[in-house]
Order: structure tokens, then C-alpha cells, then sequence
């Protein structure tokens, strides 16, 4: 009797064990098998220097409520993009931060056609290359409806926080670069008369105004030459890309709405 209550106490123990390590197998075999995160949720294969078209951004929802107020950061990351795009003449980038509310012009009779983008040799290129390479500033005493909560909004070129307006807006010019030569004529090949840096000078209205039409609109090209009267008297001339004159160069502005970074306005200086 004893003998057979010792056989069953074995069995019992033998299927316990056995119960017990087909269990464990089966824990294996399932997380071998099972699906990880990543293959749930891949990562984003987004690159850094696409944004949503505006259609995906005019439907998704906002996070003013949930995400932390976006930062400077965040805006001199987007001006870079922005830039590396101006670079490579991206159309569509440019097109993906344009929506119905970005301002051309304060008439109203031009837009983004107007400019023909997909034209590599646009001047509009260049235009908005010297307003966002020269630098952005927030403007403190302007607010939209549709503007994110703790944001800020945006404009460009930054002229170093002096008064281009101080004189009259036609009678200044700010230089953007540093040690940017003043040449006797316009022309990269004659003799160099001065050298200026983030300076504000006067724009020679009468030597523009005695040249010939044609040539005043030579010199308002991106690639032309500015007249400009020095501090000490001396008239020389100063090449485009280092001159923000304001009726000829374009401003702009930015602002951050629906997750996403506006164009708000390109506007040449007199709104036209």
C-alpha cells in the first residue's frame, strides 16, 4: 500500500515538472515570435528638412493646449532648412510654407505665380536668399488670430538694430556683410575706395537719378551695384548682395501656426 502511494506521489511530481517546462517553451517560442515596437511602429523615415504639405496641416489638429510654447531654437532650425532650400532653388519646399493668408504684396494683384519659382533663375531666389541670410528678429508688437500659442512671429532681413528710416526710407542703405568693399565704380575690377561692416550709409539718389533708365534698372537687379555716398563725402558703389536698400529689396515674415512654420508675407520695401 505504502509502495503504491509513493508510485503516485512520483507521477504527480513527473507531471508537475512536465506541465511546468512545456509552459516555459511555450513563454519562449511566443516572444520569439511576437512583433516588436519598431515593427509596430517604425520610425520615421521623415528627413529633417521636409514639412507637412499645408492640406495635411490645414487638418491636423493643434497641441497649443498640450506641447511646450515653441522656442527661438525652433525658428533658427526652420530658417535653416529654409535657407539650405533657397539654396537648391526647392520650389516645393517653398510652395509647402506658402498658404492663402501669405501676403505679396498690400494691393493684392500679384502671388506666388507671379514670381515663377520653378525658374531656377528667378530673381525671387535671390531676393529671399539676402532677406533670411542677413538674419531674423521677432516683431514684438505684432499678434494673428491663427498665431500658436507662446510663439512668435518673425521678420527678416535684421539691419543690426539701427534706424535705416532715421533720414528718410529712400535716402539709406544698410550694408549686411562684413568688410564689404566700396569700389570707385560699379564693378568688381576697379579700385577699391573703402571698406564697410554692418553699417548704415546714404544712398546716392542723385547719381541714380542722372543714369539712364536702363541702367537704373540694371543697378536694382539682384546682381547690380548700389550708389552710396560715405560718411567722409566720397561716392562709390557697393555690390547687391551686400546692400539692403529698402524700395528695392524684399522683407519677410514668418509666423508659426498648426505646427508648422508660415510664410507670411514677401513683401518688396514699399509693400508693392
Amino acid at each position: 500500500m505504502k509502495s503504491q502511494q509513493f508510485l503516485i506521489i512520483i507521477l504527480i511530481a513527473i507531471g508537475a515538472i512536465t506541465g511546468s517546462t512545456l509552459a516555459a517553451i511555450s513563454y519562449l517560442n511566443n516572444r520569439q515570435t511576437a512583433p516588436t515596437i519598431g515593427e509596430i511602429f517604425p520610425e520615421s523615415t521623415d528627413d529633417s528638412t521636409s514639412n507637412p504639405s499645408p492640406d495635411i496641416a490645414e487638418t491636423a489638429p493643434t497641441q497649443q493646449n498640450s506641447s511646450p510654447p515653441p522656442k527661438a531654437s525652433e525658428f533658427s532650425q526652420f530658417r535653416l532648412r529654409l535657407l539650405d532650400a533657397v539654396k537648391r532653388r526647392d520650389a516645393k519646399f517653398i510652395r509647402n510654407i506658402v498658404n492663402a493668408k501669405t501676403q505679396w504684396g498690400f494691393g493684392g494683384a500679384i502671388d506666388l505665380n507671379t514670381y515663377n519659382i520653378d525658374n531656377r533663375q528667378s530673381p525671387f531666389w535671390q531676393y529671399l536668399e539676402k532677406a533670411i541670410t542677413a538674419g531674423c528678429t521677432i516683431d514684438p508688437d505684432t499678434t494673428e488670430p491663427e498665431q500658436e500659442l507662446g510663439s512668435d512671429i518673425w521678420f527678416c532681413p535684421i539691419t543690426f538694430g539701427k534706424q535705416i528710416y532715421k533720414f528718410g526710407w529712400q535716402q539709406q542703405v544698410a550694408i549686411l556683410g562684413q568688410n564689404v568693399n566700396v569700389r570707385s565704380e560699379p564693378g568688381s575690377g576697379s579700385p577699391v575706395v573703402d571698406e564697410l561692416s554692418r553699417d548704415i550709409v546714404q544712398f546716392d539718389k542723385e547719381t541714380f537719378d542722372n543714369l539712364p533708365q536702363r541702367l537704373q534698372q540694371a543697378i536694382n537687379s539682384p546682381d547690380g551695384w548700389t550708389p552710396v555716398v560715405l560718411k567722409n563725402g566720397q561716392k562709390g558703389w557697393v555690390q547687391n548682395r551686400f546692400v539692403y536698400y529698402e524700395p528695392r529689396d524684399y522683407r519677410v515674415s514668418f509666423i508659426r501656426a498648426k505646427g508648422q512654420w508660415w510664410l507670411r508675407y514677401f513683401w518688396r520695401g514699399d509693400g508693392n
